[in-house]
Formats: structure tokens, C-alpha cells, sequence
């Protein structure tokens, strides 16, 4: 007679699941989470119900999905140099076109991004203007 074994049934996003994301400022340092909610299962096992979070610059999925619900707001630095180039580059981790980019063009963050960085970049002495665009608006 065959050995019984022993089957998991993993839970993956259905018609009832919400993706809720986040960003909060903690211990100084910007960090994100990112969950599914359903109706059925509740909230799970964190391993089966795709619990996830981490430092620093949310993954491209977590933020679109923060961007939808908070929107984003357009931060621009006054003055150049490598300070505020070296802010963006460690606080979000972008790469140099990317923190370039910002720096001349301004840089759309989320509510919480534009908090953490307008502190950053105040310490290292530049001026920060931001304008908001409302949920939903360009990431």
C-alpha cells in the first residue's frame, strides 16, 4: 500500500482579495508593506497570503499600487549639486539617470517619500517645493 502524502493548498488572489500597500517612516529609514485581504480565508498564513515588506524604495508593484490610493506629489529640489544627488541615490536607491532626472526634473513621490526626503534633503541643506497631484495621479 503507497505511502499517504500530504498536499498544502496554497492561497492566491481571488475575486475576493483587496492588495492593500503602505509606506510609514520608521527608526529614521522609509520602509513599505504590502498584503492580501480576502473575505474567505481572512488574512491567512503570512507565508501563503503574500505578507511581504522591506526598506527603502517599495517594489514597483507596492508602489503603484500606494500611488493609486494616495496619488503623488511633484518634489523639486532648489539648487543642484551631489549632496542632493547622494540623497536620492541612498534614501530610494535609484539609479544615477534616475537621480539625475530627479534632480532636474523633479521627482513624483508619494506622500510618505516626499515627507522622508524633503527631511533628508533639508539636512543637507536644500530647499525643497512640492505640488500635489491627487490619488491615482502619474507615479
Amino acid at each position: 500500500m503507497p505511502e499517504p502524502t500530504m498536499v498544502t493548498l496554497y492561497c492566491e488572489p481571488c475575486p475576493h482579495c483587496v492588495f492593500h500597500a503602505w509606506q510609514r517612516i520608521a527608526d529614521g529609514r522609509l520602509c513599505w508593506e504590502a498584503e492580501w485581504e480576502c473575505v474567505r480565508c481572512e488574512f491567512g498564513a503570512p507565508d501563503v497570503c503574500d505578507l511581504d515588506h522591506g526598506w527603502g524604495r517599495a517594489p514597483e508593484r507596492v508602489r503603484a499600487a500606494i500611488v493609486a490610493a494616495e496619488g503623488t506629489v511633484l518634489l523639486r529640489v532648489d539648487g543642484s549639486g551631489g549632496a542632493a544627488l547622494k540623497v536620492f541615490r541612498d534614501a530610494l536607491g535609484m539609479t544615477i539617470p534616475e537621480v539625475l532626472a530627479a534632480v532636474r526634473e523633479g521627482y513624483r513621490a508619494t506622500p510618505v517619500e516626499a515627507e522622508y526626503l524633503t527631511h533628508l534633503l533639508g539636512e543637507a541643506g536644500f530647499t525643497v517645493r512640492f505640488t500635489a497631484s491627487g490619488p491615482g495621479g502619474p507615479g
